[in-house]
């Protein structure tokens, strides 16, 4: 009889958001749709917080992380996306969180070799970020959705 290693994976998405990518599980991602130009909110508004769009007859505010992660304003592109979230919030209002994707997310398997952690960068942990990581050759991090959920609350 052979040892058969267990190969324990999790399929996730990476998300293109200019200099930045983020990593989310497939799971956390409900849909990508086409880009458009979200309604701004009334009010002051931080400059991440983009307004929304009308999505599955819904309201879904939308949020460019770059700018959120410190980031420079870019022009948002032809191929530009939005990426629907599941919110990890118990408040039924706002299931659902859209992120500006500046090129098409991709799907990427992720396995404990594929995952390396990488030091956060200088001022990296006021951030609402889980880790910073290289999976396969490429730089993400992990949102830390919680924290991201209770600042776009409070803006």
């Amino acid at each position: 009889m052979s040892a058969v290693k267990a190969v324990h994976e999790v399929r996730g998405v990476l998300i293109p958001c200019g200099s930045l990518q983020l990593l989310l599980p497939n799971a956390a991602v409900a849909e990508v749709t086409d880009y458009r130009q979200p309604t701004p909110l009334s009010g002051e508004r931080p400059g991440w917080l983009l307004g929304t769009v009308a999505w599955r007859q819904r309201s879904l505010l939308v949020l460019d992380p770059e700018l959120l992660l410190g980031g420079s304003v870019r022009e948002i592109g032809g191929r530009a996306r939005i990426a629907v979230c599941n919110t990890l919030s118990p408040d039924a209002t706002r299931p659902f969180l859209g992120l500006l994707c500046r090129r098409i997310p991709r799907l990427v398997r992720v396995t404990e070799e594929a995952l390396e952690p990488l030091s956060a960068p200088e001022g990296g942990d006021a951030l609402p970020v889980h880790h910073w990581v290289r999976v396969r050759d490429e730089q993400a991090l992990i949102p830390d959705l919680d924290r991201l959920q209770e600042l776009v609350a409070s803006a």
